[in-house]
């Protein structure tokens, strides 16, 4: 397990950063694309959706579409986290996406992911987050396990605008009156 000290979620603070965000999108191949359910047909115009993330961006937290949160490693940004269907003080839905594949499988999705979390219930005071992965996607899912996310149901949609439809795992996670722990450093006996 990679050192969590070396890790920082933050908001996006910068065009670049959204720049980053679509180049992770429209540089994939499409098999990796697929392996995350995305239709790359269905991939807005880059600038118009450049423009459309950023008017969001300017926006009250109450009035945006989608938040996103930058994943920081050794002082690198490495992925991303967002929600989108933000209903304040009730619901959102989480995304989580890992830009270098060379950190994959090290541990440090899930605790990027516990971080997100934390933030996203107590930034929009939210008492749950869904999570609705492709079902044959197999490292999402055991993030959301590992983390407390409890399945609810598996079924066929078209998740969202850039997805071609498929099968999901619904997941959902209730805030408790903690936060959710580190998952590194910690006992499980």
């Amino acid at each position: 397990m990679q050192r969590v000290e070396e890790i920082e979620v933050r908001p996006f603070s910068s065009r670049e950063e959204y720049e980053l965000m679509l180049d992770y999108f429209y540089k994939a191949d499409d098999p990796f694309l697929r392996g995350m359910g995305v239709d790359r047909l269905k991939l807005p115009e880059r600038d118009k959706w450049l423009d459309a993330l950023l008017v969001d961006h300017e926006k009250p937290d109450e009035e945006r579409d989608r938040f996103y949160l930058v994943w920081i490693f050794r002082g690198r940004r490495v992925g991303h986290s967002s929600i989108n269907k933000i209903v304040p003080g009730i619901e959102a839905f989480i995304h989580l996406h890992l830009w270098k594949s060379q950190l994959r499988r090290a541990g440090l999705g899930t605790e990027f992911v516990r971080r997100s979390a934390n933030f996203y219930f107590e930034r929009f005071n939210l008492k749950k987050l869904v999570c609705e992965p492709w079902a044959e996607n197999l490292a999402p899912n055991r993030v959301l396990e590992k983390l407390g996310f409890a399945f609810v149901r598996r079924y066929r949609t078209t998740p969202g605008a850039i997805a071609y439809e498929q099968e999901v795992n619904r997941y959902e996670l209730r805030r408790r009156n903690q936060s959710l722990e580190p998952t590194a450093g910690r006992s499980d006996n």
